[in-house]
């Protein structure tokens, strides 16, 4: 009886992180964006998603030059298996919390901005004060951080509120600082310190870090660009940058850290217009104690943030006494 207590829970367990891997490969839709995202191979997730396939009768995906897609069998697994997962997840935490087998948990996604110039602090003094917490950070593109925050993945994420969000989900949002869309080069490059036009900017090479191809500050923004390089995130831009004949568009949050790497921004005519920032949640995450506390303090240390395109103070949101 015992042994086959055993193989059911080992049974399920596997279930389940097929089901898991199932889930990243639909969100990822790549194969190999996902088996490195997983930390597998891309042989062993393709054997692990025919065996998936095998055991429902149908195809979960159709193939396209571009990568996979869901198949309407597919569609229909994952409706479910983003509801199921989650939930999983927090039981055995919540379970295990309670047996004082495991810390509870504050799941955060971000974009590179907040992730690296803003959060840090926060998480620093949060789980100082809270050693019983710990806190996973994911810093990836807006599309991820949307299906996450839908299938509830995430209890908050960070960064701007594109119209996906509110047509889909309408969470909450917390505008929580502004920022713009600077152009940026090594302090060696010949454009560096002087003012462009647009027709000199539209002749450069570019960098690509990691989302919209189209940002860009101004009329640059839209204007087709002959990007050399497109990379996954901010800091792998950054590297590339230093001493290259390239520019980039990034957040103009940046200055002061891409200042330290030797990289400039440029003083351009056409100003850049500032967009709002902050958190995005739903009601749901917020009836926990952990994700208030967390949005109270990232609240005020947005609100001493002292940036370029950032206003010198915020107001205090409603939710400050929630």
């Amino acid at each position: 009886m015992q042994t086959s207590n055993r193989l059911f829970t080992l049974r399920i367990g596997e279930a389940l992180r097929e089901l898991r891997q199932f889930v990243e490969v639909a969100n990822r839709q790549s194969i190999s964006r996902a088996a490195k995202s997983l930390n597998i191979s891309q042989p062993a997730l393709s054997r692990a998603i025919r065996q998936l396939e095998d055991s429902y009768g149908a195809p979960l995906f159709t193939r396209t030059g571009n990568g996979v897609v869901l198949s309407p069998a597919g569609s229909a697994l994952y409706s479910r298996a983003v509801r199921i997962l989650p939930a999983l997840d927090e039981a055995r935490e919540e379970i295990e919390h309670l047996q004082g087998r495991a810390k509870a948990s504050l799941r955060l996604a971000t974009g590179d901005l907040w992730g690296l110039v803003i959060l840090p602090e926060v998480i620093n003094d949060f789980v100082q004060a809270h050693p019983d917490v710990v806190v996973h950070t994911t810093i990836t593109d807006d599309g991820t951080r949307f299906e996450g925050l839908r299938n509830g993945i995430y209890d908050i994420v960070f960064g701007r509120l594109s119209h996906k969000y509110q047509a889909v989900l309408h969470p909450e949002f917390e505008p929580m600082m502004r920022q713009a869309t600077y152009v940026y080069c090594d302090a060696r490059h010949p454009l560096a310190g002087t003012a462009p036009d647009l027709e000199t900017l539209l002749a450069q090479r570019w960098i690509s870090p990691g989302y919209d191809d189209d940002a860009g500050p101004g009329r640059i923004g839209g204007h087709p660009r002959d990007f050399a390089v497109r990379v996954e995130n901010v800091m792998h831009a950054l590297m590339l940058i230093q001493g290259s004949p390239l520019i980039m568009a990034a957040s103009s949050g940046f200055v002061d850290l891409f200042r330290q790497s030797g990289v400039v921004h440029l003083e351009l005519d056409d100003a850049p217009r500032p967009q709002e920032s902050g958190a995005i949640y739903t009601e749901r995450a917020l009836q926990k104690p952990l994700v208030r506390e967390f949005l109270r303090r990232a609240r005020t240390r947005a609100s001493h943030l002292d940036l370029p395109s950032w206003p010198p103070s915020i107001e205090t949101s409603p939710l400050e006494d929630r």
